[in-house]
């Protein structure tokens, strides 16, 4: 993460010693999305201290060397004295060269501000939660075609936006009740009471942090199946559209909490899983690890659940052929594993090599990990456990999917908002690998080029005219054999007006999904294994975290 600056900062940072608790301050940054390196594109911040009489002072660090002062007397911004909500305004955030780097490439990116207060006495205590913004690259700026569709509902060629300031999607901005299942059908309706039903994902996203009112924290990425009409797969028929306004083609729906979109490929996934091979062991148990591989077994891939060493360690494990595994650290991009390929129809079943489930591993050298003994599952057992092959059957299967990117706000979106969310659904369709330092695999990579997704919408706005600088793919990105596919910067697949026949959720008969009021789908939910919900909001560097 990149901090933020002011043009005259006051303080030398000192990073605080005491623990100041996320459940006791919550932040807003406005607007929540501003060009990088502009003079002119300013925020201002307010901190609202909850629960606590103590708190004298407030600042968020500026990088390595200043911080940034917060007010509550009623100036720089702030709106009322002693009210303790702490505030600044005319804040420019600040890109560094690392960040100027990153943005070249991929054209929007995060900055993250770290709480730190006074306490009364003189005590300093600081908070490693962040308080994100996002920034743009100025060369996108009027980049992006805006059309006004009406009723506070506007798009451009890859993201539609919902000027949500009579809160009918979330209840309130920043602090919301959003929790794991939540269907937000109002965004959903919208969105098709608009553009046509030709979606087989949406995905909606807050154009700021989010933040739930119990304890302030940030809710992770969840999917809520809307239909399923595959079957031998672990997972029930069902459809659920009308709930969410589609006539019949929509898959899945997805949340995805404020930022570069780290784990879009780990959703989509969960349309397919991981259901199946329950039977045989292959699935996590507990809530915590429901509809995820088995964190001992050597799977792996998106919905893999993760192993933790016992010096820090987090991964997955990766057969070595030898009778020995090797542990793929959670900060190695991950394409999908053949059996995820599998369920998705991208592959056949011979393609989908013998799994293992390790009994008491011994990871003491993590490229030659041994095991006390090793249980094999075949992909014959696992298709006579549920019944058969997968059906509809590879290669008479979908392969291309589109996705409706959705962002909903509290107020309208300003011209780098409508870039920066533009930017991030259009890195979706990259069929480029993952840039070297972003936790985004786009899903054309994460197949191995055997499926694509496109997130352009069926709206009279001109495409994309200034493309980010993204390298040529070197591929391969699984361990089974895979095509080389060629990059292209732009892609040529157009969304289609009717659902895949072969996967038509009305062509199969349904039966009634497990639901709650609120979700109106099946709640494969379970964002992110254990131990990745720590910090939602640093969803991309807990992905690319390596011990020391």
């Amino acid at each position: 993460m990149i901090l933020v600056t002011v043009v005259a900062p006051e303080r030398s940072a000192v990073h605080a010693q005491l623990d100041f608790p996320q459940e006791n301050a919550w932040a807003r940054v406005t607007p929540s999305v501003v060009w990088c390196d502009d003079p002119q594109s300013l925020v201002t911040i307010e901190v609202h201290i909850v629960g606590r009489s103590d708190v004298e002072t407030v600042w968020v660090e500026n990088g390595p060397i200043s911080e940034v002062a917060l007010y509550d007397d009623g100036t720089h911004g702030d709106a009322a004295a002693g009210d303790n909500v702490f505030t600044r305004s005319g804040v420019q955030p600040y890109c560094s060269p690392w960040n100027r780097e990153v943005s070249q490439d991929v054209g929007a990116w995060n900055l993250g501000m770290f709480l730190n207060v006074t306490l009364t006495g003189g005590v300093e205590a600081g908070n490693r939660y962040p308080i994100v913004v996002g920034v743009v690259e100025p060369r996108f700026k009027n980049a992006f075609e805006v059309v006004q569709l009406g009723n506070g509902l506007s798009a451009t060629a890859y993201a539609f936006f919902i000027d949500d300031s009579s809160h009918e999607v979330f209840e309130d901005y920043p602090v919301s009740p959003l929790y794991c299942g939540k269907s937000n059908f109002a965004a959903y309706n919208k969105l098709y009471s608009v553009l046509p039903d030709v979606f087989d994902f949406a995905l909606v996203t807050p154009g700021q942090q989010m933040l739930r009112p119990d304890g302030f924290g940030e809710n992770t990425p969840y999917h809520v199946t809307v239909s399923n009409a595959v079957q031998n797969i672990g997972l029930p028929i069902e459809d659920n559209t009308a709930a969410f306004g589609s006539a019949g083609r929509l898959k899945g729906a997805i949340y995805h909490s404020f930022g570069m979109p780290a784990i879009v490929d780990h959703e989509m996934a969960h349309s397919w899983g991981a259901g199946i091979g329950a039977s045989l062991g292959l699935i996590e148990e507990g809530q915590s690890g429901r509809y995820h591989w088995e964190a001992n077994s050597d799977i792996g891939g998106q919905l893999g659940y993760y192993y933790f060493t016992g010096d820090g360690w987090v991964g997955h494990f990766a057969d070595n052929g030898d009778g020995t595994w090797r542990l793929i650290s959670n900060s190695v991009q991950e394409a999908y594993t053949p059996l995820e390929l599998y369920v998705m129809g991208l592959i056949p079943p011979d393609q989908v090599p013998p799994i293992h489930i390790l009994e008491s591993p011994d990871v003491t050298d993590r490229e030659r990990i041994t095991a006390a003994s090793a249980r094999t599952v075949t992909i014959e057992e696992i298709m006579a456990a549920e019944g058969g092959p997968r059906n509809p059957a590879y290669p008479n299967t979908q392969r291309d999917f589109t996705m409706a990117f959705i962002v909903t706000g509290g107020a309208p979106f300003n011209d780098a908002a409508y870039a920066y969310h533009s930017l991030v659904s259009y890195l979706l369709m990259s069929e480029n690998p993952p840039h070297e330092r972003t936790s985004l695999a786009p899903f054309y990579w994460a197949t191995g080029g055997r499926g694509t997704l496109d997130t352009r919408l069926p709206v009279d706005a001109a495409e994309l005219s200034v493309l980010p600088g993204m390298a040529t793919p070197t591929p391969s990105p699984t361990e089974t054999p895979t095509p080389e596919p060629t990059a292209t910067s732009t892609p040529t697949r157009t969304p289609t007006a009717t659902s895949p026949p072969d996967e038509d959720p009305t062509a199969t008969a349904t039966v009634e999904a497990t639901s709650d009021d609120e979700t109106g789908g099946t709640g494969i939910c379970s964002p992110l294994p254990l131990g990745l919900v720590v910090c939602p909001g640093l969803l991309a560097l807990i992905r690319r975290k390596k011990p020391d």
